[in-house]
């Protein structure tokens, strides 16, 4: 794993209806490799879909 300097920049890569979303192309990804559990601050938001996370990180 390569060490990340700054958060990726971010964008609505696939969201569903309800507006929960995976805002990174990477997410699915990311999820594979637990990154929903080693990094869930950044994750729960920004991966909502490949997380499960879709009522969990509400972004305001």
């Amino acid at each position: 794993v390569v060490p990340q300097l700054s958060s990726p920049q971010t964008s609505k890569f696939k969201c569903l209806p309800n507006g929960c979303c995976d805002e990174h192309q990477w997410c699915r990804f990311w999820a594979s490799i637990g990154e929903c559990t080693a990094n869930p601050d950044w994750m729960t938001g920004n991966c909502q879909l490949a997380c499960n996370t879709c009522n969990a990180g509400i972004k305001g």
